[in-house]
């Protein structure tokens, strides 16, 4: 399936500086040498004690374990904490990894695991999507998927064109505070890239180009706010000027 995966960001969360644990373990390594004048440090006194894995919702212990590379027999020492955090991110759940040993020789495992906001289909296939566009899996596979909006892509299905992707509905949707999303039925990518969303209880949104989601989420929420307050039902509203919203109402 020719789906693009959208690169998730760096969110600027400092680390503690990597190693840390398993230069402390490397130091009683090199001390133990120089006492015993013999090569110890990869031999079993540095195997992992244990490997403890926190974060996780989706991906199982196993899975992570397996992903990171890593297990009871890793010699703490020389284990390469990036290439396992790497290994890690490249699974499309994952969107931040960090691995650190302790100096009693533990391997820790802390994922931040993405969430999906609606399930992208082609009309032949179905995939979860994570607010930031990425490709989660099939949905199908997934109980994850129920009460997801769906978001439907042109007739040419999963393309590498940006305009025919769902990233876009995706950014769109992760805009929107939990209630006005529950209330998204499904997401229409037009030809042109454009969004148009339907409301479960029935109106058509005309959401425009994909720029401004923020301020287009607070105008929908405040039109329906507003039409509940006055007794009025919202035939289609466009949010394509989110400062100038437009409401067709039922006679």
């Amino acid at each position: 399936m020719a789906i693009r995966i959208r690169p998730h960001p760096d969110h600027g969360v400092r680390r503690l500086p990597r190693g840390l644990g398993r230069w402390s373990v490397r130091a009683a390594a090199a001390v133990i040498v120089v006492a015993g004048g013999v090569a110890v440090s990869r031999t079993s006194l540095f195997h992992a004690r244990s490997v403890e894995v926190s974060g996780a919702s989706t991906l199982s212990r196993a899975q992570l374990v397996e992903l990171a590379s890593v297990d009871q027999k890793t010699n703490v020492v020389w284990l390469d904490e990036g290439a396992a955090e790497r290994r890690l991110e490249s699974n499309p759940w994952v969107a931040d990894a960090e691995v650190r040993v302790s100096l009693t020789l533990v391997i820790r495992i802390s994922v931040t695991e993405r969430v999906p906001v609606a399930v992208a289909s082609d009309g032949r296939e179905s995939v979860l999507v994570a607010s930031d566009g990425t490709a989660l899996g099939p949905a199908l596979r997934s109980g994850s998927a129920r009460g997801l909006p769906l978001i439907e892509l042109p007739g040419e299905g999963f393309t590498e064109r940006a305009a025919q992707t769902p990233v876009g509905a995706a950014l769109a949707l992760a805009a929107m505070d939990a209630d006005l999303r529950s209330q998204v039925d499904r997401v229409s990518v037009l030809s042109d890239g454009t969004l148009e969303l339907w409301l479960r209880s029935g109106p058509r949104v005309s959401f425009g180009t994909v720029t401004a989601v923020e301020l287009k989420a607070q105008a929908i929420a405040r039109a329906l706010a507003w039409a509940i307050a006055e007794g009025e039902r919202v035939v289609s509203l466009s949010v394509v000027a989110p400062s100038a919203p437009a409401a067709t109402l039922a006679p």
